[in-house]
């Protein structure tokens, strides 16, 4: 094996088992509250979308990498290549679609208490779990097509085939031709666009709250409740390293869709980068949401105390 596959091998397994430790964590802990009667916040289930869709990512796109990197071998027939491909970008798809309700969810929580909006946040958490039910039905929908246009390595018959991901194939040139790439990019510019407004108003709330409590010099006028002004930043924090991988992927993904015979490492990074953000959020959440520092403590009380 050569030393930038030992790299490789090394790197994409650290993310698995990392990626899987973290957001299995998270998913047990909210299905510990769940199960013990603690009380579940209606941002949970969205959460609990979120790293669901994480874990199904890290699995499906980074574990046939590493059998490929590590092991050197091609082991998936055309079946099993279109199926991983489609989790894939259906997984994707989600993790974007949940980040965007998140913050949209969290926009509408610290929203002003007029009228309108009152009405408004008394209705939102009755919707979440449709919400979520719907994300999942639309992204399965969108990119229903992708298998088409995938194939294994050893039986590619595609006339046009612009990359290969040594494990599978993909005809991004038909791809690229067709109105699924249109579609999708305006599919996925709808939640960013919807992800930076929502976001541009919770930095506007915040920036508008911070002032108030400089103005007045007391912190006893305090619109936002601290627990929701903490929430509020964490998605934030969320927010931007979402962009900031997002991004860096996409540039590697138009890289790859544009080259005729595109580079290893190219491929690489893209996955690398579409994996990081999978992997580092459900940390950023456990670091700051105190309800999961409570669960833990909850947790660690409920198996050390042994009955009589």
């Amino acid at each position: 094996m050569q030393s930038k596959d030992d790299i490789l091998c090394i790197l994409y397994t650290l993310q698995i088992i990392i990626g899987v430790f973290g957001n299995g964590l998270l998913l047990y802990m909210y299905g510990f509250n769940l199960v013990t009667g603690q009380s579940i916040r209606p941002i949970d289930t969205i959460f609990v979308n979120l790293f669901l869709s994480h874990v199904i990512m890290i699995l499906f796109r980074g574990i046939p990498n590493v059998i490929q990197v590590c092991f050197q071998k091609i082991f998936l027939s055309d079946i099993e290549c279109k199926i991983i491909i489609y989790l894939q970008r259906v997984s994707r798809g989600l993790s974007l679609c949940n980040t965007c309700l998140l913050s949209v969810f969290q926009a509408i929580t610290i929203s002003s208490n007029n009228l309108k909006w009152a009405v408004l946040k008394a209705k939102v958490p009755k919707y979440i779990v449709l919400s979520c039910f719907f994300m999942w039905i639309v992204n399965l929908l969108v990119d229903a097509v992708v298998p088409l246009y995938v194939t294994g390595p050893k039986n590619n018959t595609f006339s046009h085939l612009v990359n290969n991901l040594r494990y599978c194939s993909i005809d991004w040139h038909a791809i690229t031709t067709s109105n699924l790439v249109m579609w999708k990019t305006l599919y996925d510019g709808v939640f960013l666009g919807f992800m930076a407004i929502s976001s541009g108003y919770m930095v506007l709330v915040l920036f508008r709250h911070k002032w108030q409590v400089q103005h007045l010099h007391s912190t006893s006028v305090n619109p936002i409740a601290t627990p929701e002004t903490r929430a509020t930043k964490v998605i934030l924090l969320l927010m931007i390293t979402f962009v900031c991988f997002y991004s860096l992927s996409s540039i590697f993904v138009i890289v790859m869709e544009k080259s005729k015979d595109a580079n290893q490492w190219i491929i690489h990074m893209s996955v690398f980068f579409t994996l990081l953000y999978s992997t580092v959020s459900p940390f950023v959440l456990i670091s700051s949401d105190s309800q999961i520092l409570n669960c833990c403590t909850i947790f660690k009380r409920n198996k050390n105390f042994h009955p009589h």
